[in-house]
This record gives structure tokens, sequence and C-alpha cells, in this order.
């Protein structure tokens, strides 16, 4: 349940987006984050941090992207956001007695401190790249992106996704970067849905491996 709601806000993102455009994808999103922050206060009583140091930056990077109609703040905001999340990650470590994971997952998980520092490097790993693969794509699209304002009197300010391609005389460079924000788009949704299954999973299999070793020692 808490995983589908962490990822409810890029779900919405992605519906919006394929609908109505970016712009309107990025109110959208910061709507539903707010709306994951009350429901969130209102059934546990407290907020989450990374819930709230979500909707920090995209308020932020998004609140820019729209003032300045340029997407490169928002398709950044991803990978800022992953990098923080590693940092904490890691940085828990020197801070206090308990990892970040230790503390969502000690009450029902016994494990050694070694244990726990690794699921932590594991994790802030992980994290790390998905950052890099988010900024593969951001770097096409922009670049994408550039090429055609370059090389048209377009307005740089008009959403990408509102362009008739075959109307204007840069067809390929304008067809090139409506697809590179696309693929931005959906890996957004599906590749970091994809990637942190990805990491959970491992994850599973790492905990069962430990456990499992746990009772053959206690037996």
């Amino acid at each position: 349940m808490k995983f589908l709601l962490d990822f409810g806000p890029i779900v919405l993102f992605f519906v919006v987006y394929k609908t109505y455009g970016l712009y309107a994808a990025i109110y959208a999103m910061i709507a539903g984050t707010l709306a994951q922050l009350v429901y969130t206060r209102w059934s546990t009583g407290k907020f989450e941090n990374s819930h709230l140091m979500t909707f920090g930056l995209l308020v932020v990077f998004g609140g820019v992207t729209l003032a300045l109609r340029d997407p490169a703040f928002v398709m950044w905001k991803v990978s800022v956001l992953y990098v923080a999340f590693a940092l904490a990650l890691v940085g828990s470590m020197w801070i206090g007695k308990k990892t970040l994971i230790e503390r969502m997952l000690g009450k029902e998980l016994q494990l050694p401190r070694s244990t726990w520092e690794k699921l932590t490097w594991f994790w802030g790993l992980g994290f790390i790249a998905i950052a890099i693969v988010n900024a593969y794509f951001v770097r096409i699209a922009l670049s994408a992106r550039e090429a055609l304002f370059d090389h048209s009197t377009l307005d740089p300010k008009v959403e990408l996704g509102s362009l008739d391609c075959m109307g204007t005389a840069v067809e390929m460079l304008c067809i090139a970067a409506q697809q590179s924000e696309e693929a931005w788009v959906n890996f957004k949704l599906f590749g970091t849905l994809g990637l942190t299954f990805g990491l959970i999973l491992i994850t599973v299999i790492m905990l069962s491996k430990n456990i499992k070793e746990k009772n053959l020692s206690d037996k």
C-alpha cells in the first residue's frame, strides 16, 4: 500500500502529461504530492520525511519550470531527489545509533549492524544509479529541445506536445524533441518504478537469506 502511495503522484503526472501536456502534469503532480502529505498525516499522525523532501523539491523545481516555461528544472529534480535520498541513507550510518533503513524496518526484523549497513549502501548506490539513468534521459531530451529551437523560429516556451510537427519547417527535429521528452516521462514512471521494484526484490532475497542463516544458527 505504501509503495503505491509513494508512486501515486508519478502515475498522476504520467496520465495528465499524456492528456494535457507537461505543464498541466506538473500542476497535477504538485497537487497529488500535497494530497499524499495530507493523507499520510491523517492516517499515521505524522509526516513522512521523504514526502516532505519530495514536495519541497517539486514546488521549487516545478515552480521554476512553470514560471520560466523551461522543463529542464523539473527534469533534473528527479536526479536531485534521488541523490538527496542516497546521501540521507548513507549519512545515517554516522548519525545516530541506527541507520534510516533500520529505523524503518527494525521493529519487524532483528538484524546485525553489518547487515543494516550493507542494505544502506545497496539502497544508496541504487538511488545514485537511478539518478544517473534519469540524467541520461534528461540530457537527450534537453539536447533535442535545444536543437529544435536553435534551428527554428518557434517560441522556446511553447508546449512541445502541442506542436504539429508536420506543419513546421523542422519536422524531424520537432519529432525528435517530442519523442525524447516522452521517453523521459516514460522513464519517470516505468523506469523509476521498475528499478525501485528491482531494489525491493533484491532486498527481499538478501533478507530471506540472512533470516535463514540466523534460523539455522539458532537450532
